[in-house]
């Protein structure tokens, strides 16, 4: 389990055996200074789900689901993260509370971990967790709250289930003489709050079997496992509990029994973008579950692939993530318990090690340029290892230079070599410990200028033809980098929009707008970063780890590709929307411009509109009026300080309206205000004096006349 500090948004909001995980016009607000983290909740109008965290599908037979939760009348689509279809089932009596779907995955559809959402009428959803499980699945049910009233359950299959609280569940399995049975609970790694506990009795004698009992098996994030080989036949009781008797309406898990392989981690733990590698698995009882060759994808939003542990056509183990990285991925070679047989790692570079037997010490070479300061990390709890390591990093005289520090995680140590040569890092177990687990990432990299970027929502909705404004958290510039980050929308080819964050900026808004004759329904996106650093082009995925994990009720470390999905609702006829225009375009600083609002009401969205600014770009102060009820009309002011900066300026608010009572809520496309110099006047011409010839033949008529 990870130990690494969590900030919690404020609002909840192909192969045999190998599937990829992807990671992943007009203008952009900003806001400057180090201002608070930007709070963007969805929209009121918008549906939520709250279906069960063990809602599962079997590849390649077509299963009706009930999903249940809020603002789910007038569906549209499902969107699913598996390959395969999901379509909305028609029901006569609309139920805002639950919809019915159809799901239909090919039949080499991957087991393990996948989302869902449903668009409305009105927007789209929040995630929640599919899985897809190649097990006949059985329903736990009420009864077996004792060992007399077991659930008997077949081999092999899921169970799915929801511990309550002071309670066990059971279930009677029969097994046979020499059989190799896997009893695993999933729960937290599917967004289960759920720490489960397995304990197997005696089924004759209702004896618990002291020996077999599993709780926090290492690598699954507070999940169990146990794997035992029984000497003879007889049936066994297995007990499924929280390990403090917790229990509840969300409290679900799934029960997988049978004989599958129970790997807990990937090995080698990387591989390097666009490469081919074997990859193995480590873990107990892991040796003899064959390698699944993987080819690494190019794509840079590609965090991940996973691999399925299958012992030949037996059946499948849950999947583990390899992540892809840019650098170049080793695998530890023994021996190398001495510096003078140090495995040589390029830098930057990354290698897969492990304590495999008591007293390994693992030693790699690297060259150092003197005056380039290097990092060393060592991942672990990240990876889902149980391992820790003390890195320490040896000069050519074997003398010390660097070494981590035990409190940190990840453990780092950082060095600048006072020379160029060859240095030495040494990785050991910090608690002496070892074996086929004790597996661990190490990467040296220079400290070099880099950013972050984090979102705010995930979810959004606007209209065929029109635009909504995605909101971005934070952008983070590391290890001196000051720079713009430019941010577009990367997705369906429907789906467009881009903007920069100058220096100094850290918060903004991109423009997210959808082609017009766009069908409705529900469209993937990520939001993708990049700069400039250092000469060089360094791209990265927006990510939405601390809503991801909340989502998923608290998980240490969520899958991958779970960091940076994001999806777009495509409106048909909305009950409201709203568009804004700026005029003029341009605006001189020192001077006042406008932003024309125009309302798009159906009948029963009559009442006035409130419009609040969101983001505003320094030095612009816009003045904000409600659309009075039944108008459609109306005017925003803006004033712009003669401290305004010279270039685009952009304003994004938010507009409010009832609608049955409640609030409905749009968020329309950043207007983009050029801010430009006061323009100086031109001196005006004098008058020549006019000539004496000229005066004298305007006056003779005028004598004529007179005469």
């Amino acid at each position: 389990m990870s130990r690494r500090p969590a900030w919690v948004l404020s609002f909840i909001g192909f192969g045999l055996g190998v599937a990829v995980i992807l990671s992943g016009g007009g203008g952009l607000s900003v806001a400057t200074g180090q201002p608070k983290p930007l709070v963007v909740p969805p929209a009121p109008q918008s549906p939520g789900l709250t279906s069960p965290a063990n809602l599962g599908v079997k590849p390649g037979v077509a299963v009706e689901l009930v999903l249940t939760g809020t603002n789910l009348a007038e569906p549209t689509a499902v969107l699913l993260s598996a390959p395969g279809k999901a379509t909305v089932i028609e029901d006569n009596k609309p139920d805002a509370g639950k919809v019915k779907v159809k799901v239909d995955l090919p039949a080499d559809t991957p087991i393990g971990l996948y989302t869902l959402r449903v668009a409305t009428r009105h927007g789209v959803s929040n995630f929640r967790p599919l899985v897809v499980d190649d097990f006949p699945v059985v329903a736990e049910v009420e009864t077996n709250r004792t060992k007399d009233t077991a659930q008997p359950v077949p081999i092999p299959c899921t169970v799915t289930g929801r511990t309550d609280a002071e309670a066990s569940d059971f279930f009677r399995v029969p097994i046979a003489a020499g059989q190799t049975l896997t009893f695993e609970v999933i729960a937290r790694r599917i967004g289960s709050p759920l720490d489960p506990i397995i304990v197997l009795h005696d089924a004759q004698t209702k004896r618990e079997i002291v020996e077999l009992y599993a709780d926090d098996t290492p690598g699954l994030q507070s999940d169990c496992r146990l794997t035992h080989t029984f000497k003879e036949s007889r049936d066994v009781l297995v007990e499924v509990r929280d390990t403090t008797y917790r229990g509840g309406a969300d409290f679900f898990y799934r029960l997988r029994i049978g004989e599958f392989p129970g790997a807990t981690t990937a090995f080698p733990l990387a591989i390097q973008r666009g490469q081919t590698a074997k990859v193995g698995f480590a873990g107990p009882g892991a040796d003899d579950i064959p390698a699944v060759t993987v080819k690494a994808p190019s794509d840079p939003g590609v965090a991940a692939v996973n691999v399925v542990p299958r012992r030949g056509t037996g059946a499948s183990g849950w999947p583990l993530p390899v992540r892809v990285t840019d650098e170049p991925q080793l695998v530890e070679q023994e021996p190398n318990n001495e510096p003078a047989k140090a495995n040589k790692l390029p830098v930057p570079g990354g290698v897969s090690g492990r304590f495999a037997e008591k007293g390994d010490i693992d030693h790699f070479a690297i060259a150092g340029k003197k005056g380039q300061k290097l990092a060393v990390v060592a991942l672990t709890y990240e990876i889902n290892s149980p391992s820790e390591v003390l890195i320490r990093v040896l000069d050519t005289k074997g003398a010390e230079v660097a070494r981590s520090n035990p409190a940190q995680t990840p453990a780092r140590a950082e060095f600048t070599p006072a020379a160029d040569g060859e240095y030495v890092i040494a990785c050991e177990q910090l608690n002496y410990l070892f074996g086929p687990n004790e597996i661990y990432h190490l990467s040296v990299r220079p400290v070099a200028a880099d950013f972050e970027v984090t979102l705010a929502l995930d979810r959004y909705e606007t209209t065929a033809g029109g635009g909504t404004a995605v909101a971005v958290a934070n952008v983070a510039r590391l290890n001196g980098y000051t720079g713009p980050v430019e941010l577009s929308i990367a997705g369906d080819s429907a789906l467009s929009g881009s903007g920069i964050v100058p220096a100094g900026q850290t918060q903004a808004f991109v423009p997210l707008t959808v082609k017009a004759g766009t069908k409705p329904g529900a469209y993937p996106f990520q939001v993708r970063a990049k700069a400039v650093v250092d000469g060089k082009d360094v791209v990265r995925f927006a990510t939405l780890t601390d809503l991801v994990k909340a989502n998923l009720g608290g998980i240490p470390n969520p899958p991958p590709d779970l960091l940076n999905g994001c999806a777009v609702a495509v409106l048909e006829k909305p009950s409201f929307r709203l568009t804004l225009t700026a005029d003029p375009k341009a605006v001189e600083k020192g001077k006042a411009g406008k932003l024309h609002a125009e309302a798009t009401r159906e009948k029963e969205a009559d009442a006035d509109i409130t419009l609040v600014p969101l983001l505003v770009s320094p030095n612009i102060t816009p003045t904000v009026k409600p659309i009075a009820k039944g108008q459609t009309k109306g005017e925003v002011g803006l004033a712009v300080a003669p401290a305004a900066a010279i270039g685009p300026a952009t304003v994004v608010l938010r507009a409010t309206t009832k609608i049955g009572g409640k609030d409905y809520i749009v968020t329309p496309a950043p207007v983009v205000v050029e801010v430009i110099e006061v323009k100086k006047e031109e001196p005006k011409k004098k008058e020549e004096p006019k000539k004496k010839e000229e005066v004298k033949k305007k006056e003779e008529p005028k004598k004529k006349d007179k005469e």
